[in-house]
């Protein structure tokens, strides 16, 4: 399933949609298919200039990002561990010298750095792989980069853990279960972006992790947001691939089950859910 969300989103991602049907439509236009051709040519230009400067992308993700109650520092004091999912850093720099790569999130791992410094009992972990579909070579990933950033503070293990094999958010929240079998009694703070925290703590609730949700890196503010087009084409892309993916992972992790409570030795952990309301 990894790797057929994989491609599967390659070809969905608006952005590349639209240029797919543009392509499709000059590659018929030079078959003297005008009619379908133009068709295609309509339809894609329309879409890109919605997509691209339309205020829609902010319409669809304000949902994600104002619907989670977000955690207090009160609740961080005695939580079981500080959650950063990755996205932060980036394992793009293969050598141990040199600055460390940090990711489109940086506000990931920032934010956790600040709640680990503020509150230097607390664990913290650090769950994130390497999302590629093809690796070549030796290619550090994401928890690479996020050991080297939280060691330079003089957060080292055993209070640092990390775990490295996750692809996608879904492996996020069962490896990350695998190795810290959450109890019903403990409190986490799970750390991640406002538009993906509905989804990533859903999936951590139903592994059994009572979470605390911190979001970080919103996108979006007030209602304002909702009547504002976009003045570069490249923010609105980036922004409704950003929604499109999280809202096509809701539906999917829905349909799968994925949200439903795991069965952990013999008994069902009870999950609650993050509100949609």
């Amino acid at each position: 399933m990894f790797y057929v969300s994989k491609l599967a989103w390659m070809v969905l991602q608006p952005s590349n949609f639209i240029a797919i049907l543009l392509v499709l439509g000059i590659g018929l236009l030079v078959l003297q298919r005008r009619a379908v051709a133009l068709r295609l040519i309509v339809a894609a230009t329309l879409l890109y200039v919605v997509a691209a400067f339309s205020p829609l992308a902010n319409w669809l993700l304000h949902p994600l990002e104002h619907e989670v109650k977000a955690g207090t520092e009160r609740d961080v004091a005695g939580a079981a561990g500080i959650i950063a999912l990755g996205g932060g850093v980036s394992g793009a720099i293969p050598t141990e010298g040199g600055a460390i790569p940090l990711g489109p999130s940086v506000e990931r791992v920032t934010e956790t750095l600040r709640l680990a410094l503020r509150h230097s009992d607390v664990p913290v972990i650090f769950s994130g792989g390497s999302g590629l579909i093809l690796q070549l070579g030796d290619v550090p990933n994401e928890a690479d980069a996020a050991r080297r950033f939280f060691e330079g503070f003089g957060i080292v293990p055993p209070r640092l853990r990390l775990e490295d094999r996750s692809r996608n958010t879904l492996e996020n929240a069962t490896l990350s279960a695998a190795m810290l079998q959450p109890k019903p009694d403990q409190r986490w703070i799970l750390v991640t972006s406002a538009f993906h925290m509905r989804r990533a703590a859903a999936l951590f609730e139903a592994q059994g992790f009572r979470v605390v949700p911190w979001p970080v890196g919103y996108l979006t503010s007030g209602r304002g947001h909702l009547r504002q087009p976009f003045g570069r084409a490249s923010e609105g892309l980036h922004r409704i691939d950003i929604a499109t993916k999280e809202w096509l992972g809701i539906f999917v992790s829905w349909a799968r089950g994925d949200f439903a409570p795991v069965e952990r030795a013999g008994n069902r952990v009870e999950a609650s859910r993050v509100s949609g309301s």
